[in-house]
């Protein structure tokens, strides 16, 4: 019989994890780690509890599990607050980055760095991986830092940039764009959303699927993850409005400028696909397919959450 391969997700309870561990191929055990001690139940992965900021801990943890491949999400991702706070960010996302990437290339686990559209301005949409990177604020230009990082210390590496992810979460997450609007209007809420905002969503299976792709085929250099259909936030609220049979009149077709964010936000950072298509054999989902797999899905609940 084959030993499983082992990999590790670091943010283990977010959306993209969940995404993996709903799409798992034959032949793989997953250990997700995290900050906080949640309670996570119905899940295919082991979990831990682990700060990815101690470098002690996290070699540790290496040298007992011994992991093929790593995929590394770990990290403060709200933009205002690392805004505000942007040592906080930097002792988050880069000081983790860099304490795994180190125990990556000390027992030679690939790893896939997790980044974000957030490295570009928005200015020349849409974008491939070879683009120039132009963050507009501190969580861009330090997940940019922490691509930098994985490529000079972590051996056997690629950059995973996915774009906004939407999908069923763990009870323990935070909403994402679609279940925050979903649970609004479930609730009978009105709901801003902004007209001016461009990105092509991403259901976190599709995004699943070409981690593990990645995972399988150890790939270099960079890919971009993303959906079929580039939409503004307000089209992406009334797509899931039409989808669940809610009331799209409680949506409110406001402008950026409506929201007092302390980052500027990109206009429009949508994705080139044709890397994920070609050399990891993904299609781009559209939005009535990730939505119709959301639907297809709320008879299996998780925590509360399908």
């Amino acid at each position: 019989m084959t030993t499983p391969r082992k990999i590790l997700i670091t943010g283990g309870t977010g959306l993209l994890a969940k995404g993996m561990e709903e799409t798992v191929p034959p032949g793989w055990d997953i250990v997700g780690v995290h900050l906080r001690d949640y309670r996570v139940t119905g899940s295919r992965a082991r979990h831990l509890v682990l700060d990815v900021r101690d470098r002690e801990a996290v070699l540790s943890l290496f040298a007992r599990e011994r992991f093929d491949v790593v995929v590394h999400a770990a990290g403060l991702a709200s933009v205002d607050h690392v805004e505000r706070h942007p040592d906080e960010g930097r002792a988050s996302n880069v000081g983790g980055t860099r304490n795994v990437a180190e125990a990556c290339r000390r027992h030679g686990a690939y790893m896939v760095y997790v980044s974000t559209n957030a490295v570009f301005d928005g200015s020349k949409p849409p974008y491939r991986e070879d683009a120039p990177t132009a963050p507009l604020h501190h969580y861009g230009r330090i997940k940019l830092e922490c691509e930098r990082v994985t490529a000079e210390s972590a051996g056997a590496h690629a950059i995973a940039r996915p774009i906004l992810m939407y999908g069923w979460n763990h009870s323990v997450n935070r909403p994402n764009p679609v279940t925050w609007v979903y649970e609004k209007l479930l609730r009978g809420e009105a709901v801003q959303l902004v007209d001016d905002v461009f990105e092509n969503p991403l259901h976190n299976h599709p995004c699943g699927r070409a981690l593990w792709a990645m995972a399988e085929k150890r790939p270099a250099g960079i890919f971009h993850l993303a959906g079929a259909d580039r939409v503004s936030r307000y089209e992406l609220g009334l797509r899931t409005a039409a989808a669940f049979g809610l009331d799209a009149a409680l949506i409110q077709r406001v402008g950026s400028s409506f929201f007092p964010t302390i980052a500027p936000r990109p206009k429009d950072t949508t994705f080139v696909t044709e890397r994920m298509e070609r050399e990891l054999g993904v299609a781009p989902m559209t939005l009535e397919q990730g939505l119709g797999a959301m639907k297809a899905a709320m008879g299996v609940r998780t925590e509360g959450r399908p």
